[in-house]
């Protein structure tokens, strides 16, 4: 795991109380519970506190999984890789 992967897995743990298992690109509100808009602010400001990047309010309503949220920071030059 890269040191951003690992970065966003330690926020989405806290954040949405998910195990390991659970942190796949795939997941997302329909897969994880506790992934409501309230979750969805608190990862807006953690992404913001962990990437310097603030994501505008219709990147975080577009967002259908963990692995939209990586493309939206690859986007910005932030690598997963």
């Amino acid at each position: 795991m890269s040191p951003n992967d690992l970065k966003l897995h330690n926020l989405l743990v806290e954040i949405l109380l998910i195990d390991d298992e659970q942190y796949r690109d795939e997941n997302g509100p329909d897969a994880i519970e506790t992934w409501d808009s309230m979750a969805m602010v608190r990862i807006a400001m953690g992404i913001e506190e962990a990437f310097g990047y603030r994501m505008a309010p219709e990147e975080m309503v577009s967002l259908d999984s963990i692995g939209d949220i990586k493309a939206i920071l690859r986007s910005r030059n932030i690598p997963f890789d």
